[in-house]
């Protein structure tokens, strides 16, 4: 099972050191165990010590024969997977683990000294390295195999939880003993508070990364799956009403109100997610969207076609008139609803304040909406936000229009055209155009052509000279 590197057979002191020392393993073990019963690990009996002693024999054993060159018998052969599965299931930390196992070396090697003839220590101490390779193998099929048992059980308990967790938010909390089986599962107080947040668009992995954090620092935490959504839950320290800000600060997510209990973690789940669907993906700042925030946009997407109903009743006006006027009075009223002051609308769109003013008495005009008042602002930000859902719905696609030549294109004429000079009639439209419009400012394709003859005629590209 094992050779040296440095000595390919073992030499005959050395051999009868061994057998001496298999001789004698209760006194091995008795060492070991003494120096075992320092480590408070070990004190607390998280082990078992009749079963420390056994695996103290057997692994004494081992490591005599592998120094010897001694035949290994097949009870022996799984010896340190065993261990390192034991010890991962009973709990003990990793370092008090190996700290323990490299005991074997010092208790081991001070056998050995005690029984080797003067005239054999020089072949004893050459073969130093003999006893500290199978030690070190011994310990590293240990290290391993508690690893790979550590991670099994980490997904076990994992699955149990988001089990015990699904449990939870599917029966809304009704069961008291589902909700005592997951306090007792997350390690949390049921009557404790409760941050739920859940991922929007793109930010599965940031919360996840979250929420690692804050188990590193103790917080009780745990990230459910529902519906291909993550959804975060973590709770409070004591004393605390409200999240703290680093907790989520670079996460894009819906925040539901602080659940006051883990009963009341089911509703919040809900909140959460509803606010991470109107989330969307990050286009700017980020960070998690609060329920104060969004609650425009929630409300037109549980209108449905009411709310598509409402957008056309209140901007119906706004929607009669040209594109760009409607534009810029939608961008004006949008960004008043948000901030509530005319200097500084004026100041975010470049323009003066009467402007701003203007845009406003004309959005009333249009649709009997003064967002100079409260109620009428309300009912303007729920139609805004109406209209803005139903937009990011995905239209069926139209039929491709084909313009023909001849039809009004929609241009309007330059303005010495629409003058009228002391001479004759207004300027006409030039050849090629289409019928009714106006030549350079034409978007039709012969309007295009038009424009694209001229600036090849001249060898430039500069409009041509009205």
């Amino acid at each position: 099972m094992h050779s040296s590197s440095h000595v390919a057979v073992a030499p005959g002191p050395l051999r009868e050191l061994v057998r001496a020392c298999l001789d004698g393993l209760d006194e091995l073990v008795a060492a070991f165990v003494a120096e075992l019963r320092t480590m408070d690990a070990y004190a607390s009996g998280l082990v078992p010590w009749p079963e420390v002693r056994e695996d103290a024999e057997a692994s004494f054993e081992l490591l005599l024969r592998l120094t010897a060159d001694l035949p290994v018998p097949d009870r022996l052969g799984d010896l340190c997977e065993r261990i390192g599965r034991r010890r991962a299931e009973l709990g003990v930390p990793l370092e008090v683990l190996l700290q323990a196992v490299r005991l074997d070396f010092r208790v081991l090697w001070d056998a050995l000294l005690r029984r080797v003839r003067p005239e054999d220590l020089p072949a004893l101490v050459h073969s130093a390295v003999r006893v500290w390779e199978a030690v070190e193998q011994h310990t590293m099929r240990i290290h391993l195999a508690y690893l790979d048992e550590a991670a099994r059980l980490a997904r076990e308990r994992e699955h149990e939880r988001s089990h015990l967790v699904g449990r939870l938010l599917a029966t809304d909390a009704r069961d008291p003993q589902v909700v005592a089986q997951v306090a007792t599962a997350l390690e949390v107080d049921p009557a404790g508070r409760f941050v739920v947040a859940a991922a929007a668009g793109g930010a599965q992995h940031p919360l996840r990364e979250a929420a690692a954090t804050l188990a590193e620092s103790g917080v009780g935490v745990h990230v459910q799956q529902v519906d291909r959504r993550s959804v975060l839950i973590a709770q409070l320290p004591r004393g605390r009403r409200a999240m703290p800000s680093r907790w989520l600060r670079e996460v894009h997510c819906g925040l539901a109100p602080v659940a006051g209990s883990l009963a009341a973690v089911p509703r919040a789940a809900r909140i959460a997610t509803a606010l991470a669907e109107v989330a969307g993906s990050p286009d700017g700042e980020r960070g998690p969207l609060r329920l104060a925030g969004a609650w425009p946009a929630l409300v037109a997407t549980r209108l449905a076609e009411l709310g598509d109903a409402l957008a056309t009743d209140v901007l119906a006006g706004v929607d009669g008139v040209g594109r760009h006027e409607r534009e810029r009075l939608l961008e004006t009223v949008s960004v008043y609803l948000r901030c509530g002051s005319v200097g500084r609308v004026a100041a975010e769109l470049f323009c003066h304040r009467n402007t701003v003013l203007n845009r406003i008495r004309r959005f009333a005009q249009l649709t009997g909406c003064d967002v100079t008042r409260p109620d009428q602002a309300a009912l303007a930000l729920v139609a805004l936000a109406c209209r803005h859902a139903s937009a990011a719905v995905p239209a069926r696609r139209r039929p491709l229009t084909v313009r023909r030549p001849g039809r009004r294109c929609g241009s309007r004429p330059p303005a010495a055209s629409r003058r009228r000079g002391p001479g004759g009639p207004a300027r006409p439209a030039r050849a090629g155009s289409c019928r009714g419009c106006w030549g350079s400012r034409c978007r039709t394709g012969s309007g295009r052509r038009d424009r694209r003859a001229g600036r090849a005629r001249r060898g430039g590209t500069a409009p041509p000279p009205r």
